[in-house]
């Protein structure tokens, strides 16, 4: 098989590769397990952190921009498998430059999708959304039927995109599956101004001697998934048959809620016998606003059924972070 990840150089996009090199296979069209021959990185940043792949797995990396179609041709010269798609702009980018967030979002996708639906044979095409495609109004716990009404631009093209995968399916254009993910810990750094990153530094920061500032109420309830179970979750997603889907091919990620006041604990477990940086609880109106329009919780019945589910506890999202980026180094 030949699978594409596009966005490899992420941070979901670097715990996916990973995944995917342990395991060297993945379901055919058929069902039954095959080898994946060439694993095709794609960025529009260098990927420094290519993995040893699995015996007989080629890795070849690119790097250039899915909104260049010579580029996205050059990928697709040969017939690919899968596509895992977590190439994106940011929430607060797309915010700031509209008509880049859309280009990037929307219209890439939409050329992405024309390229695959020119292939012999449709394409696995699994595709990373979001938890900013809800908001407004929302009940406390949100499931897949809550009607999805995004308040930011980036949640709108994710929108729009799931809308996309599920007409391309139902043509039999590709085999889309998408997952809808929480926040996700924890992101090695550097520093970003991105909401989520702001809660990810509430371990990175700590474990790492340095001070962190909170901008939450300490209780304030917001769902998390570390990238570890994401990527486990996305590769599921791929391997799933398409009778597993109903009305549409996309499903939330169940997720653990946590608090501030949660992570700060398991922080201090972690690192019982550790210098820890220090946080200071600093709540700030507009972070606690943008926080308060998101779930408190974020399930899937069906996800669940399917054998997909989040973490266990914010112990283990802490402890995945120093295996990971902390014990490694």
């Amino acid at each position: 098989m030949k699978i594409l990840v596009l966005g490899a150089a992420g941070f979901i996009g670097s715990h996916l590769v990973h995944a995917l090199c342990r395991r060297g296979q993945l379901r055919g069209r058929d069902g039954s397990l095959r080898a994946i021959d060439e694993l095709i990185l794609a960025d529009n940043r260098a990927v420094s952190d290519a993995p040893d792949a699995a015996a007989g797995m080629a890795v070849r990396v690119v790097q250039g921009s899915i909104c260049d179609s010579a580029f996205i041709e050059t990928i697709f010269a040969s017939e690919i498998d899968a596509v895992f798609h977590l190439a994106a702009t940011l929430t607060l980018d797309a915010e700031m430059d509209f008509a880049h967030g859309l280009e990037v979002n929307v219209h890439a996708l939409m050329r992405l999708l024309e390229r695959c639906r020119k292939q012999a044979h449709a394409p696995a095409f699994v595709f990373a959304s979001s938890i900013s495609t809800y908001g407004g109004e929302l009940p406390d716990a949100v499931d897949d039927h809550v009607a999805q009404t995004p308040q930011t631009s980036y949640g709108t093209h994710k929108a729009i995109a799931e809308l996309l995968i599920n007409d391309y399916s139902r043509r039999g254009f590709i085999d889309g599956r998408v997952l809808r993910l929480p926040v996700v810990l924890t992101h090695p750094g550097p520093p970003s101004a991105s909401v989520s990153d702001r809660i990810a530094s509430l371990i990175r920061e700590p474990l790492n001697g340095r001070d962190a500032v909170c901008q939450l109420d300490p209780h304030t309830r917001f769902p998390v998934a570390s990238a570890r179970s994401v990527a486990e979750s996305l590769i599921a997603m791929h391997d799933m048959p398409a009778t597993a889907f109903g009305a549409t091919r996309a499903m939330n990620l169940p997720s653990l809620t946590v608090t501030p006041i949660e992570i700060e604990a398991a922080v201090k477990r972690s690192a019982a016998h550790v210098t820890l940086g220090r946080i200071a609880w600093q709540p700030d109106r507009q972070m606690q606003h943008i926080v308060a329009g998101w779930p408190r919780a974020f399930t899937s019945e069906r996800a669940l059924r399917l054998g997909i589910s989040g973490d266990r506890s914010i112990d283990d999202i802490v402890t995945a972070y120093r295996e990971d980026y902390i014990d490694r180094a």
